[in-house]
Parts: C-alpha cells; sequence; structure tokens
C-alpha cells in the first residue's frame, strides 16, 4: 500500500482547508510523479554478475608440460623399440641344411582326401536333386484354419461354467 503523505512537498500537520490547498496538490502531485520516474530509472546497487575467471586459475600449465614430456618420452622410447625388432643382432648363418624326408602316407593320404571329396560333391548332388517334403502352402493354409477356429472361440466362448443337472 502506498502512503501518500511521504511524497508531500509540505506535510501538513494540521489539515488546511484554505485557498492554497488546490496548489498545494498541484505541487504533491508533480513531486510524487518526479519521485515514481526517479523509482523507475532507479540502477541496482549491488553487483549480482558472477566473478571474473581467470585462465592461469583453470589451466595447470606445469600438469599439461609434464604431461607432454612424458608423452615424448614414450614415443621415443616405442621408436627405440621398433627399431631394435626390425634389426636383427646377433643372426647366426646355420649351415645345417636339413630337409626333411616325405611321409611314405602323404601319397595314401592325398588319395583318401580326393575319394572324400568326391564323395561329398555325390551326396551334395542328390541332396540338391532330391524334392523338399515340406509343402509351406500346406502349413499355411492349416494356420489359416485355426486363425479362423481362433477368432470363432473369442467371439463365442463356450460356456464351461454351466452346472449339468441329472
Amino acid at each position: 500500500m502506498e502512503r501518500r503523505a511521504d511524497n508531500l512537498a509540505f506535510p501538513a500537520i494540521v489539515g488546511t482547508y484554505s485557498k492554497y490547498s488546490s496548489s498545494r496538490k498541484l505541487w504533491d502531485d508533480r513531486y510524487h510523479n518526479a519521485h515514481l520516474d526517479r523509482l523507475e530509472t532507479v540502477k541496482p546497487v549491488v553487483d549480482n554478475k558472477p566473478p571474473r575467471t581467470y585462465l592461469h586459475c583453470h589451466v595447470n600449465m606445469k600438469k599439461m608440460q609434464m604431461e607432454q614430456k612424458r608423452q615424448m618420452d614414450i614415443e621415443r622410447d616405442n621408436r627405440l623399440l621398433a627399431s631394435r625388432i626390425a634389426m636383427p643382432r646377433n643372426v647366426r648363418k646355420t649351415s645345417n641344411h636339413y630337409q626333411p624326408k616325405p611321409s611314405m602316407n602323404a601319397d595314401i593320404r592325398n588319395r583318401e582326401l580326393v575319394r572324400i571329396s568326391l564323395e561329398n560333391q555325390a551326396i551334395l548332388m542328390k541332396i540338391n536333386l532330391r524334392k523338399p517334403v515340406y509343402d509351406h502352402k500346406m502349413y499355411q493354409k492349416d494356420f489359416k484354419i485355426t486363425q479362423e477356429y481362433m477368432s470363432r472361440l473369442q467371439n463365442n466362448p463356450p460356456n464351461t461354467g454351466a452346472i449339468k443337472r441329472v
């Protein structure tokens, strides 16, 4: 609730009914309107913005430098290891020219492998030439009939709760 007496130009202690009351009312209204205008243009005194952020507080440069140095050391070690692996050391040339003797059963094993492959091909040809026993059209027809029975049962359920009287 607004208290009008706070904005009066000359607050009266005792009410007056003189010829100056109309001019006094003009003065009071003018001061009151000026007061309302000043209230509209008031700016806040309290700073409610977030504090300034400084880069050095959020980024740890020393940590980044140490991490970079560590990565460089790892890369250098990897390069050294790769070069050591690529270049064989102390390779002795052997004068051992051992050739394993051919197996006596190698020919027999190869013939057996060819025979088994031919048998498998013959069986596959028989399977491919055989007509299928499974008739999918018949199964589809049976499924439609079953679906029709189920829909009839849903529309007209059997009366299983009836009591038989003898």
